[in-house]
């Protein structure tokens, strides 16, 4: 309860700091962007065809521009100062540069195919029983197959040799149609006039569908309506006429007393209209003849029939006294795109079909297939914009992350407490762009990616009007940016975070690119995909509020390691799941990896830099992590995967994060520890330094030797000087602050001391400021060697009570 009593009171306080606010709903809005798109690109590349190997290639593109432009971005915006309404431009364009990611064709596309298969049954010159299948979806076929048949529709199947497809086009959507049957018993001939309703006709012939659309492709139903291509070059007629017939089957005493299942066509008078009939049926595929291949079609022999009510029997076609009908039938064309009736088109010698539905898997052993279209195309302009979105997006991750620590250190307030709301932002808005992407999904019939890209574009421009209102009137442009960054990048410790900074961004880059790949392969939701943006949300909200005194109370270097274990274990975890729910424990860990380990960072970073290099120092860590480390991450393990699968690729993962974590362990206890820490130089502690209050070093050592010639004529000439300088706590107080506030003790002290400094100042032209002690004083070594000038500093009188 205590703890969560300190979560809530850090929270409270910091959320009473009023210029705080827009820092906070932009890291809300913010994280919200990043959430809303980045985890589903790597899928939104897999739908439009990009390969493991390709996305491996491009991911290692990708971050050379990230780990360029970041520092360079950074470098500028410190030489700028107050960049705001750049860092808003750079906001904005981002946002807007995404969307051209829609425009990307597809090229590959692994096209499913439909549940079901259309096959029509009729009877040979032999009296068998013939089923027919056509190759509009092709069908690697099952030699014997048994199927479960529903009976569809029943009509006529007409040969109409020597058409073109616009013929064909017309015939398929021609609303009337008419059979001539001809009884050459009885010289009799019948005419049946057919006229298809507008609501009957098939969605497929009002709009040709792209196969890049349709990833999941459609029979066409309206069986009793709708005039099909059967093959190559027949056409199905449907027959809703009651004069007419339908399949139906009877048993049959042969000759030698055995049952036989005959089956023919019957008068739908004598049955019930719109009967739903499904039967049992063993079936052989026949070798395809020349026919069968000019015709693009399948045929399967029929030897038993598991007819209703019937059982199973052998079968056989009966002879009706219609068979000897002549059928043909007229269809009347119209111009596409005037709907006029150009012409009439007539065909003889129909046969009597039935058109029977069953499941693909009963009888194919394909269910889908990939078509390829122009790949190059797809490779070079998702590269090419992936390229341009990296280089605004480092530029303003760098310019940000400046602006915040800024205006953190400004207000001393605490960076990890501004993450929160960022975190918050990812719990609400990657959950929601799961589910929008699955609605949307769910109504076009393949995956639809548009509204997380809508969404992200508008956040991202709310965004950039957000990024007006933060005040960055006191940041000071540097003088001399170059130079301060690579005196800060001497530094063996910042040099030391950097390189862990790479390793985790690696770990990370490959989860976040392959988490949702491995989550897709397992049967996961879009949704679900999302809710574990949510989780490592919510469990990383108490460690992000006590990141601050957890850093204090343990090190930053020491919480760097945890995050590594803490990496290992997710990824020995994921490897280890074939549920896809089960990932939500390990990216409960996220709060460590990531809320934790990286606000460690960040702080730490800001220590170890000055306020002239700080969003030079941010962006050359953003670009390591989120840009050559996430990219190797993706690199690296898209050639994994591809070389060892998916599962030992995340465990290959989990002991190069062990391994790094043990080693950035021991480089700590072995040199870090060994050497002076920076004191007073936090995120929140260290004030920025002007022109008229320079640094003072810390370390005494260096000034001593050139000091020992000065030491006699300061204590000379400071015997005459009121001044005692013996008070130890003032001592250990200059040696960390940068300012020491000035404690004069009277008036008449003070005018003296002015007027000593004037003339030392007029004698010492080097600059050289004079220290003035007397005999029994002590003087702070780290001011012996200042050769600063215009900076006035003085020390504290002891109190007479301690006299």
């Amino acid at each position: 309860m205590m703890l969560l009593k300190n979560c809530f009171l850090r929270i409270i306080k910091d959320f009473q700091q009023k210029k705080l606010m827009p820092l906070k709903l932009i890291f809300f809005v913010q994280s919200s962007t990043l959430f809303i798109l980045y985890p589903y690109l790597t899928i939104h590349m897999r739908e439009l065809g990009i390969n493991v190997e390709e996305t491996a290639i491009m991911s290692a593109i990708i971050p050379v521009v990230g780990i360029i432009m970041p520092p360079v971005s950074g470098m500028i915006a410190d030489r700028i100062g107050n960049f705001k309404i750049l860092l808003s431009l750079f906001s904005a364009l981002g946002g807007t540069a995404a969307l051209l990611l829609l425009l990307v064709p597809v090229g590959r596309v692994n096209i499913q195919f439909p549940d079901n298969v259309i096959l029509g049954v009729s009877c040979d010159s032999s009296g068998n029983s013939v089923y027919t299948m056509s190759q509009s979806h092709p069908c690697d076929t099952i030699p014997s197959p048994n199927i479960n048949a529903t009976l569809q529709s029943c009509g006529y199947a007409c040969p109409v040799n020597l058409l073109n497809e616009t013929e064909f086009k017309s015939i398929l959507t021609s609303q009337n149609y008419k059979f001539n049957v001809y009884n050459p018993k009885t010289s009799k001939n019948v005419t049946y006039n057919y006229t298809i309703a507008e609501s009957d006709m098939p969605e497929i012939f009002k709009r040709q569908m792209d196969a890049r659309e349709a990833r999941k492709l459609k029979n066409l139903e309206f069986y009793n309506s709708a005039i099909r291509r059967f093959t190559k070059n027949v056409l199905f007629f449907p027959v809703r006429n009651a004069q007419l017939s339908e399949l139906d089957c009877n048993v049959v005493n042969t000759k030698n007393n055995e049952n036989l299942m005959v089956c023919g066509y019957e008068s739908l008078l004598l049955k019930v209209k719109q009967r739903v009939i499904s039967f049992k049926a063993a079936l052989t595929a026949m070798k395809m003849s020349d026919a069968d291949v000019a015709e693009n079609r399948l045929r399967y022999l029929e030897h038993n029939v598991k007819w209703p009510d019937l059982g199973n029997k052998s079968t056989r076609c009966a002879t009706r006294e219609h068979d000897s009908e002549l059928v043909s039938v007229e269809v009347e064309l119209r111009n596409e795109t005037t709907e006029e009736p150009y012409d009439v088109f007539r065909t003889e010698g129909c046969s009597r079909t039935c058109i029977l539905t069953t499941l693909r898997k009963d009888i194919c052993t394909n269910n889908k297939m990939q078509v390829e279209y122009n790949v190059k195309l797809t490779f070079w302009s998702y590269l090419v914009v992936r390229v341009f979105i990296g280089m605004i997006g480092g530029t303003a991750f760098a310019m940000f992350e400046g602006a915040v620590i800024a205006i953190l250190r400004e207000h001393k307030a605490d960076y990890g407490l501004q993450r929160i709301y960022g975190s918050i932002g990812g719990m609400i808005s990657s959950p929601l762009s799961g589910m929008l992407i699955d609605y949307a999904s769910n109504l076009q019939g393949y995956p639809d990616f548009r509204p997380a890209f809508y969404l992200y574009a508008a956040l991202k421009i709310f965004s950039s009007v957000l990024m007006l209102w933060i005040d960055l009137e006191f940041k000071a442009p540097a003088s001399n940016v170059f130079s301060d960054v690579v005196s800060v990048l001497k530094n063996v410790e910042i040099a030391a975070l950097l390189a862990a900074c790479f390793v985790l961004g690696t770990a990370w880059g490959y989860i976040e690119s392959f988490l949702f790949w491995l989550l897709e392969d397992l049967g996961a939701s879009r949704s679900l995909m999302g809710i574990t943006i949510t989780v490592g949300g919510i469990a990383g909200i108490p460690l992000l509020v006590l990141s601050g005194p957890i850093i204090n109370k343990i090190g930053h270097a020491n919480v760097i390691f945890i995050g590594f274990i803490f990496y290992a274990i997710r990824l020995l975890g994921y490897s280890l799941i074939y549920n896809p729910w089960l990932c939500l424990i390990f990216e409960a860990l996220e709060s460590v990896t990531s809320s934790l380990s990286f606000t460690a960072a960040v702080t730490y970073a800001a220590k170890l830099s000055t306020t002239t290099t700080d969003s030079s120092i941010q962006g050359l860590l953003g670009g390591l992590y989120y840009g050559v480390g996430k990219g190797s991450g993706s690199l690296i393990g898209g050639y994994l995967m591809k070389a060892f699968g998916t599962r030992p690729t995340y465990q290959i993962f989990a002991v190069m994060s062990l391994v790094t974590g043990l080693i950035y362990l021991l480089f700590n206890i072995t040199y870090l520890m060994k050497q002076p820490q920076v004191e007073g130089n936090d995120i929140v502690k260290k004030t920025p330094k002007t022109k008229t209050q320079p640094s003072i070093a810390i370390s005494a050592t260096q000034n001593l030797e050139e000091s020992k010639a000065r030491k006699e004529k300061i204590a000379l000439e400071t015997q005459q000087e009121p001044y005692i300088v013996d008070d130890i706590e003032a001592i250990n107080n200059a040696k960390n602050l940068d300012i020491i506030e000035s404690a004069q003790t009277d008036n008449s002290i003070e005018a003296d001391h002015k007027k000593d400094l004037e003339k030392s100042n007029k004698d010492n032209k080097s600059g050289v400021r004079q220290r003035h002690t007397q005999q029994n004083g002590l003087v702070n070594p780290a001011f012996e060697a200042d050769f600063h000038q215009g900076c006035t500093i003085t020390v504290e009188e002891e109190p007479k009570c301690k006299k």
